[in-house]
């Protein structure tokens, strides 16, 4: 069956099945045109190839690359960590830097380790990628930030006297009751000069 124009009829199915295969095949060569991008920024700047061109490396990326120069360097980083790898699973699931690094042991030989299975990077298995890498987020639990270091004893004892002190002064401005604030002083240092005995 043919339309007017002599191309062949598609049904909807056979329609929406070409525009996804089409969809997948430009998800690889993304993923493989980031990684490659990535690469050829480290080289510009590795070999200062942008010194012809601009006076330095961030002028040269707004200039001629047209992104920023932290992109251009987030992108390098990423490279020089993970390979390139990670723009390909990244290009599978949209999976950020820090979940990529928590299941960055379980990529090998250009697929994904999980459960006993090997599920292969590639565009037909998106949906069982992004299942397996939810699923790997849930269990690697974040670790837990180190408790403060109990506070020194001494370092405590000497902000409280200091904030004594300057209440204290502040209290020498009080006219009205400077017979007080006297007594409060030759009390507090009578209290230091028994502990000052002890030591």
């Amino acid at each position: 069956m043919f339309t007017e124009n002599g191309e062949p009829f598609m049904t909807d199915d056979l329609s929406l099945g070409k525009l996804l295969g089409r969809r997948e095949a430009f998800n690889i060569v993304a993923a493989r045109c980031s990684a490659a991008d990535a690469a050829l920024l480290r080289q510009l700047r590795e070999e200062k190839l942008y010194l012809n061109h601009s006076k330095d490396w961030g002028e040269f990326c707004a200039q001629h690359l047209h992104v920023s120069r932290e992109n251009a360097d987030r992108l390098i980083r990423l490279l020089d960590e993970f390979g390139p790898t990670y723009f390909e699973v990244a290009q599978l699931t949209r999976i950020s830097p820090a979940t990529y690094r928590a299941i960055a042991p379980s990529i090998r030989d250009q697929a994904l380790h999980h459960n006993g299975d090997a599920i292969a990077l590639i565009p037909e298995n998106t949906e069982k990628v992004a299942a397996a890498v939810a699923e790997m987020r849930k269990a690697v639990k974040a670790p837990e930030p180190p408790p403060p270091p109990p506070e020194d004893r001494i370092a405590r004892l000497e902000r409280r006297c200091s904030e004594l002190v300057k209440e204290l002064e502040e209290a020498a401005c009080w006219r009205a009751r400077d017979q007080q604030v006297r007594a409060v002083v030759c009390y507090l240092r009578q209290r230091v000069e028994r502990i000052e005995q002890t030591i």
